[in-house]
């Protein structure tokens, strides 16, 4: 999730996608006056990403503007985003200028652009980031397809991100979904408006997600936005993860009442969860220690498991959406906002500072913090263990989900390198400071006399993944397997 002044370190994890953060494209932010376009922010943020190798990126184009929404947001309710009729060409042109200047055709194209920008979502998040309804996403999304594919036929759009955690959480059965759909939060749409949107299949190229709970609710999304899909006639369509918090958030959306349990979280563990999660924001804490090496190490895990999850249900990517923490730095403040925010305020995958640095200039409408630079600092755990990860099956041809037993998720990559495979086990509970997690022994052929075991990295301070080399039983591997995710390759020398 792209901001300024980290793109040079994060590129030395080799992924070379990135989503831009969305303060940078939201129409008030371009066009800040009718007629008016600001660049600079916009401009260095690509330059910045594309100088630091990042061939792909993808751009959230949002109608939020002070001037042409219907209803601008207020301290008091949420607006509507939706333009006002007399400016829906406006609208339209505004897309088109952001398309056409970074679609690297020649004409009016960003001086300095390194590669063309093709990815481009229509709107941020189907919540509360769309308040209107969603006949009128639909309606918007027409005009900006056609606008998108106009400038650029080379284009895709992305339809708005659909925010499903709620109810895919710890991969319930079809009538729990059911159930579960049958109540609208205030935090997501309702089960109808999520299917309008996903019948203007003319109007979109891909489907987006967030998944911002468990790794286990990504294979029932994507299954359920398929049959959904089927059911409208749209064929087969590229499904996106385009915001992902690198583990479960465990909690979330509380404060003036409880906070949602998110898996491994229950209802149960819910309070011992909350209280984790402010000594991780108290450095005064006896527990902070304990608490923060835990913390890290769980967002390690709980990263690599959704990069290898997401690659199993044949998605077209996932976008890691924690580049740095979402904490305020003043413990009283963020103990308060953490039955809010849960894990989420902590899952940066390096230290990072704010500067005082304005490579684009300032944001003239929105979002204004985002046009400062950062500064990264130490990498984590996750930092390193999304490194091994893209290392490893950065290509490949084929990926199946093995069958080896209860709690064992285990997957086999092909690769030109030869078979890759990823292992771990997890047997549902959350597993809290100083509490160790169980392992199992598991059996895999391998056929090779031996193979080599990489375990992620999880430890603060830890660069490298622990790997050993383990000797078979007749091509059999016998491993101990725990909720760190190993990658196994075969030891052909």
């Amino acid at each position: 999730y792209g901001i300024l002044g980290v793109a040079e370190d994060y590129a030395a994890t080799g992924v070379r996608y990135a989503k831009l953060q969305d303060a940078f494209v939201i129409w008030g932010n371009v066009e800040p006056e009718p007629g008016q376009y600001t660049w600079g922010p916009l401009d260095a943020l690509v330059l910045e990403y594309q100088s630091a190798g990042f061939t792909g990126l993808q751009m959230d184009l949002t109608a939020l503007s002070p001037w042409a929404s219907s209803s601008p947001p207020q301290l008091s309710n949420q607006g509507d985003t939706f333009p006002k009729e007399e400016y829906l060409d406006d609208y339209q042109a505004y897309v088109t200028r952001v398309v056409e200047r970074y679609d690297g055709d020649g004409t009016d194209d960003m001086p300095g652009l390194l590669y063309p920008v093709h990815d481009y979502g229509v709107e941020r998040e189907f919540t509360g980031y769309w308040p209107g309804s969603a006949e009128e996403y639909v309606r918007l999304l027409r005009i900006a397809y056609s606008a998108i594919h106009a400038a650029d036929p080379e284009a895709r759009a992305l339809l708005v991100a659909l925010l499903l955690a709620d109810v895919f959480d710890g991969n319930p059965d079809r009538a729990e979904v059911e159930r579960r759909f049958a109540e609208t939060p205030n935090f997501r749409k309702s089960l109808a408006d999520t299917q309008t949107i996903l019948a203007a299949c003319d109007a979109y190229d891909i489907v987006d997600f967030h998944s911002l709970a468990d790794y286990t609710e990504i294979p029932p999304t994507t299954g359920w936005i398929r049959e959904q899909l089927s059911a409208n006639g749209c064929g087969e369509r590229p499904i996106w993860i385009g915001d992902a918090f690198p583990m479960s958030a465990l909690i979330g959306f509380g404060g003036f009442v409880p906070p949602i349990p998110f898996a491994p979280t229950t209802l149960a563990t819910r309070d011992q969860v909350v209280e984790a999660l402010k000594a991780v924001a108290d450095p005064a804490s006896a527990d902070h220690a304990a608490a923060e090496a835990w913390l890290r190490a769980e967002t390690a895990r709980g990263l690599v498991k959704k990069i290898v999850v997401s690659a199993a249900e044949s998605l077209r990517g996932i976008n890691v959406g924690n580049l740095e923490d979402w904490k305020t730095g003043l413990p009283a403040v963020d103990k308060t906002t953490v039955p809010m925010l849960g894990a989420s305020m902590f899952m940066g995958l390096t230290d990072t500072t704010v500067t005082a640095r304005m490579p684009g200039g300032k944001l003239p409408f929105n979002g204004h913090e985002w046009a400062k630079a950062r500064k990264a600092g130490d990498p984590r755990p996750a930092f390193y263990a999304i490194q091994l990860a893209a290392d490893k099956i950065e290509s490949y041809s084929s990926v199946q989900q093995l069958d080896l037993g209860p709690g064992l998720w285990a997957y086999r990559f092909e690769r030109s390198s030869g078979p890759l495979w990823v292992m771990w086990y997890d047997d549902g509970a959350i597993h809290l400071p100083g509490e160790s997690a169980p392992s199992i022994t598991a059996q895999l052929s391998v056929g090779a006399d031996s193979a080599v075991v990489a375990r992620t990295p999880t430890e603060l301070g830890q660069t490298e993944p622990a790997a050993n080399t383990i000797s078979t039983d007749a091509g059999m591997l016998a491993l101990n397997l725990d909720s760190t995710p190993v990658f196994v390759e075969a030891n052909n020398r």
